[in-house]
């Protein structure tokens, strides 16, 4: 439950980012309601599915096989519902290209957070072993 709130929280953060970084690229648009609860419920459904997807770390394979189908199952998310939120163009190559380099930079970055809380419980852990041990 935990990590489906992370990710959903994490999802809203980055989708409001790419809003952010859109009406920059535009200021004279602006997001009607509409269209945030659409983004909200974009955004919420990508948390979900990155939160279910998170559930692949607990398979026991080969670290670098579940990073490999980690990173491809969220890209591919981040493309179909980036593609029903507006996010690209599709006959923009640039557009997709720049999609997919910010859902990379933004997996890098939840990745990293993960990865650091993870090794964070298991000090904690090896704390505890070791006070038990004495």
């Amino acid at each position: 439950m935990k990590n489906l709130i992370q990710s959903i929280l994490i999802s809203l953060c980055s989708s409001y980012f790419i809003i952010m970084l859109i009406s920059l690229k535009s200021p004279n648009d602006f997001w009607m309601s509409e269209t945030i609860v659409k983004q909200f419920f974009y955004a919420v459904l990508l948390g979900i599915v990155i939160a279910l997807a998170n559930q692949l770390y607990k398979l026991e394979w080969p670290i670098l096989v579940v990073l490999i189908v980690h990173y491809a199952v969220t890209v591919t998310v981040v493309f179909v519902i980036g593609y029903y939120g507006g996010w690209f163009e599709l006959n923009n190559t640039k557009s997709i290209i720049l999609l997919y380099a910010r859902a990379s930079i933004i997996y890098l970055i939840v990745w990293l957070y993960y990865y650091t809380d993870e090794k964070r419980v298991i000090r904690k852990m090896n704390s505890q072993l070791q006070q038990r041990g004495e």
